[in-house]
């Protein structure tokens, strides 16, 4: 048995995969295995995969594409970590990553079963040099607690999706948690990491190492359609837990249509981004943040008449 199952799903990433499992290889702390899962990948995944003799790396491929979250079940189904660590196909981690944060699991008490850690974004493609200057002009519209620690008092601030785990590449979590709470929805296109982290809180504490170890690298805004499908499914889905955030003061609903805004807006719908809006009192940094999805979608509207 090893101390710890990294679970990477991947599907047609060959240009990121090597990145992402060479910054599993080079950690401090080595006893792991690598579990990659292809979600039936149509590019070179399985070339990149083969320039690896480690006898840590098991290769697990889906025969038809069935999503992000059953990729992941699949790589836990397999695992035999006392811990679980998630990393998506086009992230990477720090050397420490693991060590820091198996230290401070190690360290609690039963009742913190998982924990997080600081990350960075980067931006890539040829979007970046307009998004980076958008923030310098507009500043940044990110309200976060990022850095919280707790249980079930963090949930609130999960659904205003104030607070996150970079996507799931920050997470190291206790195996027997995990299958405690049946691993990942994967009737969820997006929002997964948002739905599994309430599930979590439910479970236990999460825990927080303050340091920076995980790059989080931006390819590109999802579709707006399985986003709004998403949504839809999520509020759903915590209904209860969203009553009880709004009763002391978290207006999740409204969060939730301001962000369908913001997608719709760098989508190029300017006319129904402004239904989810109509009537509603905005931040001042939430107006910045749909200038800049206003200008991106215009930017991208552009481009693409021209090309």
């Amino acid at each position: 048995m090893v101390a710890i199952s990294v679970v990477l799903p991947t599907y047609n990433r060959e240009e990121t995969l090597a990145r992402s499992i060479d910054s599993v290889l080079e950690q401090t702390f080595q006893d792991f295995e690598l579990i990659v899962v292809d979600d039936a990948s149509t590019d070179d995944t399985t070339t990149v995969i083969d320039q690896y003799d480690d006898s840590r790396i098991q290769f697990v491929s889906h025969e038809e594409n069935r999503g992000g979250s059953a990729a992941r079940n699949t790589g836990i189904d397999r695992a035999e970590g006392e811990y679980i660590a998630l990393l998506d196909s086009d992230d990477e981690w720090k050397p420490s990553k693991l060590q820091r944060q198996l230290d401070r699991l190690e360290s609690s008490s039963d009742e913190w079963v998982a924990a997080y850690c600081g990350y960075r974004t980067r931006t890539q493609g040829a979007t970046k040099h307009v998004k980076n200057g958008l923030k310098r002009v507009l500043g940044s519209a990110t309200r976060s607690t990022h850095g919280a620690e707790g249980g079930e008092e963090l949930i609130p601030e999960v659904l205003m999706m104030q607070l996150s785990a970079g996507a799931g590449s920050t997470l190291l979590i206790n195996a027997e948690t995990v299958d405690e709470i049946d691993g990942f929805d994967e009737t969820f296109e997006r929002h997964q990491d948002l739905e599994f982290l309430v599930r979590l809180l439910h479970a236990g504490k999460l825990a927080y190492v303050e340091e920076t170890l995980v790059t989080l690298h931006d390819t590109g805004a999802p579709s707006l359609g399985p986003v709004k499908k998403s949504k839809e499914k999520y509020l759903s889905k915590f209904e209860t837990e969203i009553e009880r955030a709004e009763n002391i003061g978290y207006d999740v609903t409204t969060q939730h249509r301001f962000d369908l805004a913001r997608y719709h807006f760098r989508a190029g719908k300017f006319r129904e981004g402004t239904s989810f809006i109509d009537g509603t009192e905005m931040l001042y940094q939430q107006n910045l943040s749909l200038v800049r999805c206003a200008l991106a979608g215009s930017i991208r509207t552009v481009t693409e008449a021209i090309s």
